[in-house]
């Protein structure tokens, strides 16, 4: 029977509110998951490239602090995670008109490999042909590294799973209304099924991703939240087999996007990165995205794909800080919020895929409840499907 006290009260079951659902019930902390949709991770949280890396490219825009922590991350899921989580050759083609040299891809896997210890190698001229039709017309060198794949809804789920198993409640299907703080509790609405419940609890933490500004607004006292952005990138998985690993492909606007082997016998593409002002519920992949991908593939292979190729296509919301700087080069950093002045209230916003346990328990590590003193953590939980 579900209480109607808790300590905390997560808003939003993707891979962010899976996760601190997990590490509070981890650490003993009676915790109750709203979640509007019928499962976890339906939102933005599989529509991610299905990658756990340590972002090479971060390394150019000098977020080594980042890439150092995803890559801890990785090590931990490869472990704590292995059927969910496994490494694949990843490949990064270097032709004579891209910006990056051959020096300098050369020096930055150095450092990830640095901060991984995993190898990499220059592919040898005679293995070219190979890989997966890549063009070898102006194509000054292949490096060849190791990076991590999962399927990013299944994850999501087998957290919440965890989660689960260690006390912790999910409510599906629920609207989350409204909250206010009174005499030291967050006096709770929401909806099932056009049935409202009502629910007090010591904490709120929001944890609803492109949605965040949207939940906030319905919390009181109000937590201000600091300029962020919604940027989408889209996907598009094609109909042939990629059989080598992945590909790491520079664009003609200095982007990234990967080519990746995906379910056997199909090949995921992307993504995109675009500013987007609209409705979080309402993304889709617009054609210009889905033009742009199938462009960067014909670029670089010779066997060409066109729009008859794709059998599915989606778009996810980015959560990133609202500054001057170019998207690329944007921290994806989590942002975690908090006020003194109102107590109770944190709000996790942004993050990688790779790092949401890490960011999960230092949202925990926040939370300060009388005669409650948690050692446990996540770092050791086994995930298994």
């Amino acid at each position: 029977m579900q209480d109607d006290c808790y300590d905390i009260v997560v808003i939003g079951a993707g891979i962010q509110g899976a996760g601190v659902a997990q590490a509070a019930a981890v650490s003993g902390y009676k915790t109750l998951l709203i979640e509007k949709k019928p499962h976890a991770g339906m939102g933005t949280s599989c529509k991610s490239s299905k990658l756990i890396h340590g972002g090479l490219r971060y390394l150019e825009s000098g977020q080594f602090g980042l890439v150092k922590e995803c890559l801890q991350e990785r090590r931990r899921l490869l472990k704590n995670a292995p059927e969910l989580v496994k490494l694949i050759p990843f490949y990064i083609p270097v032709y004579r008109n891209n910006s990056r040299p051959s020096w300098m891809i050369w020096l930055g896997l150095s450092i990830y490999t640095l901060l991984s210890l995993k190898p990499f190698e220059i592919v040898k001229k005679e293995q070219w042909p190979l890989l997966d039709h890549l063009k070898t017309e102006n194509l000054n060198s292949v490096f060849k590294y190791f990076d991590a794949q999962t399927d990013d809804q299944l994850l999501t789920q087998t957290v919440a799973k965890s989660a689960q198993s260690y006390g912790a409640e999910f409510i599906y299907n629920a609207n989350f209304i409204s909250s206010n703080y009174q005499h030291k509790l967050h006096l709770i609405n929401y909806e099932t099924e056009k049935k409202a419940h009502a629910i007090k609890s010591k904490y709120i933490i929001n944890c609803s991703g492109p949605w965040v500004k949207e939940t906030q607004e319905k919390i009181h006292p109000k937590l201000n939240l600091p300029a962020i952005e919604l940027i989408s990138g889209s996907h598009i998985v094609v109909n042939i087999k990629t059989t080598q690993g992945a590909y790491y492909l520079e664009t003609n606007d200095n982007r990234a996007v990967f080519v990746i082997p995906w379910k056997e016998k199909h090949t995921l593409i992307g993504t995109t990165e675009t500013p987007y002002t609209g409705a979080a519920d309402n993304v889709v992949p617009t054609k210009q995205d889905i033009d742009y991908l199938i462009n960067v593939y014909n670029q670089n292979f010779s066997s060409k794909i066109s729009t008859e190729d794709i059998i599915n296509s989606f778009c996810g919301l980015r959560v990133l800080p609202k500054d001057k700087s170019s998207i690329s080069k944007k921290s994806r950093e989590s942002l975690i919020i908090e006020d003194r002045n109102h107590p109770g209230l944190i709000t996790l916003i942004g993050g990688k895929l790779t790092v949401y346990r890490a960011s999960s328990e230092l949202v925990i590590s926040k939370i300060n409840i009388k005669n409650k003193h948690p050692k446990n953590n996540t770092r050791e939980v086994k995930l298994s499907i």
